[in-house]
């Protein structure tokens, strides 16, 4: 139906929701529908619209009602025909009861190169590499040829030689495992079973498939099944209450107007059966994983070019992890994850009180569907409103989707959810800054360009420098090519422009292009003379340490001026905000004005959340201040001891901690960088690329947050393919990856392929079933974890660098046994000792904090070198990013013209 063309100009005052089949089609051509039922609903939907605008007993009317009879009869048929399909097909013995699917294949794996001559590049598919330390480390042919054979490789963690690599191509598929329920015997896939292997000990778990457990509990309704942590038993900080407080009360409003709309728009139906029709949409869960104190270091030419106006060596900032969960048939599903990095006001300039929205990603799960943006959006602009009361501001954002093949965060996502156009995620991210604006958390909202490289007396040092932004590669880039005399062409031509340019130095930003590009002495004002010996004895442009153009700035504002609307910068109304940065558009102002009028005329008393507002305010005020609080006897307490931490109830009605996250810290080693946990599930096939899969995914994440000392990596047996926990595990030094576990290895009937070789045995340490979190303290057990931790890491400081042999410290000489043992122990390198675990803890702690370039403690450089090559895989990406974006609006520019 065309409206317009057919002169109906009341339709859209009847029908409120129009469709029609044309749109349908195209819906399904382009994979839109997600479930069969949308695709029924907009069907109905198209004839109750034909039926509703045209009066009864119409032929339009009658045909519509004759339709919609028909498809209903025929949908019932199509539905009991795919049911009996499904049915017939789950019979089959050799396929999954759950699912009906016989064989599934994960991903291919991907591997990244942990050699010296291509850090951080991706193995290509099909070609050898060679892999060694459980799995965790590859290494392409190329930087394999250059290892020595006589020469040990530190990776941190663990050591390795040449001849302990393994060579295997890259060529792999792997299978979904598959369990047997204890009580039907049928076999099932794992994932479809939500089977946890790292809870099957010693391979002698009872499990049930969910049909045999859903008969049991039908049978014993009264009986209560003990359940895992969950996304509820996580950690609580004050900015995941925040968050998940403000989120609640704005997802329930908000499915109210769904559902009101959805009643309204179908004819007949009570808000119940539209709820029914919106699906059973779980509770939102909100919950932070990590917040560590990091440090991001200058890049070299960045540094030495700078170093004139002392230019930092690095910039410390705050790292939070966000993750949401929603529950969803009963099971808790990420569905989102949100990277912010917090430069205080103790940070040095340029990036003093900043937030960066590094990194966000999502899959499209959720129930109902039609709240992913609102949900994602409503996160975004309550943590915004969370960082200006703490006194942040400014925001930055860098609006750049992920190339095709990369992954954000999350690992293999569903093929029908499409990665955004540039132009529609800025557009996305705008939308949720004027919806900050109307709320007056945020003022003006501008761009990088026209904020830092409009201006011409700004040199390079005015622009912060933020982990995983587009300025710090690209200006790295740029000044190399400066120093290796790229710029000489740009420096003559700037110099003929010189020549032509008449008025004083102060022009503003706004003049023309030639006006930009050229230059003028500081200080100079009036006419200049045309005269040739006074042009040959200027001509020499003054340097930018001398007060000259900056031309980095110069560079990388050609380069971002195309693109400026993608590094967007927005103002926070922060206490300390100046006049002009919350200067809004006039519709801006006007929406504030009606709706606090019309706040003012309902007489309605301050929300919750800006009472809230108010004590967080406070409370950030206070923390700011050299005056320290004092406990009940009127003692001063510690600097950094969580004063102001309070307390909540769980869904048992037991009291939980809420941690500070600005003063606790919340370490996760897969958490801490968005590449660790794409690590983690690459090398562990958690996927998230269908339902099913999303949920094992999250049950095993789950698992890794409330266990977070167990290995990341474990070992499966080459036979039986079950994982091998504990016990001991039979390795072939020969053979690529090849293991038994202890009960195949003793079965003389065990096919063991190809492998004829001697197994060595290797005891595989046992699993704790604890709560490694730090939810399950108390305040006092917390501190006094903190304390030991610390004075640890005096002791391993002391012990490395002590050479006496008759030390007074009682515990020195038994720290550097330690240290000695982790130099010679052979379960080193399969990650199983408990010492070296636990050393290795320390020492992670403390490379995080070193600087120094001759640190004695043993693995303190190749930890902090492992860091640096994660840093460096997240860098990648960022620079194909970059790079790719540059290409793009530069063949814009070049087809323009």
């Amino acid at each position: 139906v065309d409206p317009v063309e057919l002169g109906l100009h009341d339709y859209f005052d009847i029908i409120k929701r129009p469709m029609d089949l044309g749109t349908i089609q195209k819906k399904i051509e382009s994979g839109s529908y997600h479930a069969i039922e949308d695709f029924s609903a907009d069907v109905r939907l198209t004839f109750d619209n034909a039926m509703l605008y045209n009066e009864a007993n119409s032929v339009v009317h009658d045909m519509a009602k004759e339709l919609k009879i028909k498809f209903t009869k025929d949908y019932g048929a199509l539905l009991a025909s795919l049911e009996a399909e499904e049915t017939e097909r789950r019979k089959n013995d050799k396929a999954c009861s759950l699912c009906g699917c016989e064989k599934l294949l994960f991903e291919p794996p991907v591997f990244f190169c942990n050699g010296l001559s291509c850090p951080t590049s991706r193995i290509r598919r099909n070609t050898h590499f060679y892999v060694g330390g459980n799995k965790q480390y590859f290494f392409c042919n190329q930087c394999y040829n250059e290892l020595d054979e006589n020469v040990q490789i530190d990776m941190g963690d663990l050591t390795l030689k040449k001849n302990e690599l393994k060579k295997r191509k890259n060529d792999e598929v792997h299978e979904e495992s598959w369990v047997q329920c204890d009580d039907c015997n049928r076999w099932i896939h794992q994932i479809c079973g939500l089977f946890n292997t790292r809870q099957n000990k010693e391979h002698k778990s009872e499990y049930r498939c969910p049909q045999c457990l859903l008969e049991k509990r039908k049978a014993n309704p009264q009986t209560i099944q003990a359940k895992p942590p969950g996304a509820e038993d996580l950690q609580r900080t004050k900015l995941s209450e925040w968050l998940e407080k403000h989120v609640a009360g704005k997802v329930e409003e908000r499915r109210k107007t769904l559902l009101r709309e959805k009643a309204e728009s179908e004819q007949n139906m009570s808000e119940l059966d539209a709820l029914k029709a919106m699906g059973d949409a779980g509770p939102i869960i909100i919950r932070q994983v990590t917040s560590t104190d990091r440090k991001l270091e200058v890049r070299e030419r960045m540094k030495r070019r700078y170093a004139h106006k002392n230019y930092p060596d690095e910039f410390p900032f705050r790292c939070k992890c966000i993750v949401v969960f929603q529950k969803l048939d009963g099971v808790d599903v990420i569905l989102f994850a949100l990277y912010v990095y917090e430069h205080d006001a103790k940070n040095p300039a340029p990036n003093t009180r900043t937030v960066y929205v590094s990194y966000l990603d999502s899959v499209h799960f959720m129930r109902p569907r039609k709240l992913r943006t609102f949900v994602y959006h409503e996160i975004l602009i309550s943590y915004l409103d969370y960082a200006r009361q703490r006194g942040f501001a400014t925001a930055h954002i860098w609006a750049c989707p992920p190339l095709k093949g990369d992954d954000y965060i999350f690992y293999a996502k569903p093929e029908d959810q499409k990665t955004p156009k540039d132009g529609r995620l800025r557009q996305w991210y705008i939308d949720m800054l004027v919806e900050c604006q109307k709320r007056d958390i945020v003022g003006k909202v501008t761009n990088m360009y026209d904020l830092y490289f409009a201006n011409e007396k700004l040199d390079a040092t005015a622009v912060p420098y933020l982990e995983g932004d587009y300025f710090p590669g690209e200006a790295e880039n740029i000044i190399k090519d400066i120093e290796e005399g790229g710029s000489k062409k740009g420096g003559s031509s700037s110099k003929k422009s010189k020549k032509k340019r008449n008025g004083s130095s102060s022009s503003s930003s706004s003049g023309t292009s030639n006006k930009t590009k050229s230059k003028s002495k500081a200080g100079r004002s009036g006419t200049r003379s045309g005269s040739n010996d006074e042009d040959e004895v200027e001509m020499p442009e003054p340097s930018y340490k001398d007060g000259g153009r900056d031309q980095v700035m110069v560079k990388l504002g050609d380069t971002i001026q195309p693109m400026k609307e993608s590094f967007i910068v927005a103002f926070l109304n922060w206490k300390g905000a100046k006049e002009e940065d919350m200067v809004v558009p006039k519709e801006i102002t006007e929406y504030r004005e009606k709706a606090k009028k019309e706040k003012e005329e309902s007489g309605k008393d301050p929300t919750a959340d800006d009472v809230l507002s108010s004590a967080l305010a406070d409370e950030a005020s206070s923390s700011s201040s050299n005056n320290r609080k004092r406990d009940a006897n009127g003692n001063i307490r510690a600097a950094g001891s969580n004063s102001s931490s309070t307390t909540a109830t769980d869904k048992n009605g037991q009291l939980v901690k809420i941690a500070d996250d600005d003063i606790d810290e919340m370490d996760c080693e897969f958490f801490n960088n968005r590449q660790a946990f794409l690590n983690l599930c690459r090398g562990n096939h958690y996927q998230f690329d269908e339902l099913r899969r999303s949920k094992h995914t999250s049950m095993m994440v789950l698992w890794h947050l409330h266990n977070r000392g167990a290995p990341k990596f474990v070992q499966q047996c080459a036979s039986c393919n079950r994982e091998i926990l504990t016990g001991t595990r039979h390795h072939c030094n020969v053979c690529t990856d090849f293991d038994l576990c202890d009960e195949c290895f003793k079965n003389p009937n065990t096919d063991r392929g190809a492998c004829n070789h001697k197994l060595d045995a290797i005891p595989v340490e046992g699993e704790k079933e604890s709560q490694s979190s730090s939810s399950g303290f108390t305040e006092a057990q917390r501190k006094e974890r903190q304390k030991n931790i610390k004075l640890h890491i005096q002791l391993i400081e002391h012990a490395s660098r002590c050479k006496s042999s008759s030390c007074k410290s009682s515990n020195c000489a038994k720290m550097k046994s330690y240290l000695k043992h982790g130099q010679t122990c052979k379960l080193k390198t399969i990650g199983g000792c408990k010492i070296c675990k636990r050393i290795w803890t320390l020492l992670r702690i403390h490379a995080n904090q070193c600087k120094s370039s001759n640190c004695p403690i043993p693995q303190c450089i190749a930890i902090r070198e492992r860091i640096r090559q994660l840093t460096k895989q997240q860098q990648a990406m960022d620079d194909r990013r970059r790079q790719e974006m540059n290409r793009h609006y530069r063949h814009g520019m070049t087809e323009s013209r």
